[in-house]
């Protein structure tokens, strides 16, 4: 027996992920440009969204494929900002602006360095999709509409999962702000 072809050796579900790669690459590189801080985040989190469609045995058959690669974006986009979060990327950004010639004091930093754990605490105690949405509306910058649509559910329905997120988040903070007064 001879050795396949490169046209049989890729399977329909193969196929299929280079048809979605051909014609999605250049968008989800838009998509991630707009949210990462840094460009080398960009090509990771595109390899995250195809490593991920890889890995769902019913690519071949989905019905509106636009849809789900951006959600799974999303997903890539809101996982990447948690593993910031708890590998604690925002201290270093603090830290990196605290340096020499900051107006920050050392004080001020831990306070501000408290205040997030006291948001990320109160984001964990949320619902999934109403962490999702406030983080969606309040990191990437989406518009109600557009989770809307990415969840398919109603306008109103968004706004509120965000004034939920956005009450835990204050009341985190406030119980924060008091505890520091006493």
């Amino acid at each position: 027996m001879g050795t396949p072809t490169a046209k049989s050796a890729h399977s329909p579900a193969r196929t299929r992920l280079d048809e979605v790669a051909e014609r999605y690459y250049a968008p989800l590189l838009s998509f991630f440009r707009k949210r990462a801080r840094r460009s080398a985040d960009v090509q990771d989190l595109v390899q995250q969204v195809f490593l991920s469609l890889s890995r769902n045995p019913r690519v071949t058959a989905l019905q509106n494929p636009e849809a789900y690669i951006f959600q799974t974006a999303s997903n890539a986009w809101r996982d990447h900002l948690r593993r910031r979060v708890v590998r604690g990327v925002e201290v270093e950004i603090v830290e990196e602006t605290g340096g020499t010639g900051s107006d920050f004091s050392p004080e001020r930093v831990l306070l501000g360095q408290e205040a997030m754990a006291q948001v990320v605490a109160a984001l964990r105690k949320l619902p999934g999709r109403t962490r999702d949405v406030f983080m969606l509306r309040c990191f990437e910058g989406l518009k109600h509409a557009e989770i809307a649509r990415l969840y398919g559910i109603s306008v109103r329905a968004v706004e509120k999962h965000s004034a939920r997120a956005l009450a835990q988040v204050s009341l985190a903070l406030e119980q924060m702000s008091d505890a520091q007064d006493e």
